[in-house]
């Protein structure tokens, strides 16, 4: 069975106003364990010294080099091996999704989540259960063109509680919905559901890119080292769509709300 995997990130910017990102790095299961998941910890992970895995935001903490004991020049060296590694990889496909967060949350304000089965109080509905299914879409419509091979995409999210049990819920009914669109060969991809903590390293590769990703919306505070790295992906064949205020409403419709 040709199995793919989809390792997603997202990145809300520095207010609940600012655009939303989701995104992350899709590539056949093989591929990530066989041989990206090795090369990862072989050359970003392991230093020497050791840290446990690539987190954009903490590996910028001096609080957080100090506790691993890896200095600011070393973080720098890993980001770079990084970044290199992403760029070697070829058959990681970048897919990234981006959408207006301040109509998301003006369209859906009123809107609480109920669980499927757990017993717990609805939750206000958030960016990321939208952006999921709109990322879903992307990624299972990329895979029916561009590889007829195949059979089902798993997507690996990070363990965020009750945030991530509701992704669960909209991705348990995600095939059911697409079969009622009239889209059962995207339906058919619908694979796996799989929460993961930072050291999943496909996780750790679509948070370097969504990271980034986002910086890249204003060029002009970026640092260079960072806006070099971004380059990279920039030039990386991929798929990068805004879902704009329209589909997000017809989106909302769709779920009757």
């Amino acid at each position: 069975m040709a199995v793919f995997v989809a390792g997603l990130d997202e990145s809300a910017g520095k207010n609940q106003k600012a655009m939303f990102l989701f995104g992350g790095w899709i590539a056949p299961e093989d591929d990530w364990s066989r041989f990206f998941a090795q090369a990862w910890q072989e050359q970003v992970l392991d230093g020497p010294p050791r840290i446990p895995y690539l987190h954009m935001t903490e590996i910028r903490s001096p609080k957080w080099r100090e506790q691993y004991g890896i200095s600011r020049l070393q973080a720098e060296d890993r980001i770079d091996n990084a970044i290199h590694l992403l760029d070697v990889m070829g058959s990681l496909y970048p897919i990234g999704i981006r959408v207006d967060a301040s109509f998301l949350r003006d369209r859906f304000s009123e809107i609480k989540v109920k669980p499927l089965r757990r017993k717990a109080t609805p939750r206000r509905f958030e960016p990321e259960y939208i952006c999921f299914l709109a990322y879903s879409w992307v990624v299972l419509n990329y895979l029916n063109i561009f590889h007829p091979e195949a059979e089902k995409v798993d997507f690996i999210v990070e363990r965020n509680g009750a945030t991530t049990r509701h992704i669960q819920d909209f991705h348990e009914t995600l095939g059911q919905a697409l079969e009622a669109q009239g889209n059962p060969p995207l339906a058919s991809l619908v694979g796996e559901m799989i929460p993961g903590g930072k050291d999943r390293v496909p996780l750790q590769a679509a948070d370097v890119l969504c990271w980034h990703t986002a910086r890249a919306q204003n060029p002009e505070s970026m640092a260079l080292s960072d806006a070099r790295r971004y380059i990279v992906f920039a030039r990386r064949k991929g798929t990068y769509e805004e879902v704009n205020n329209e589909q997000l409403a017809q989106m909302a419709e769709a779920l009757g709300v």
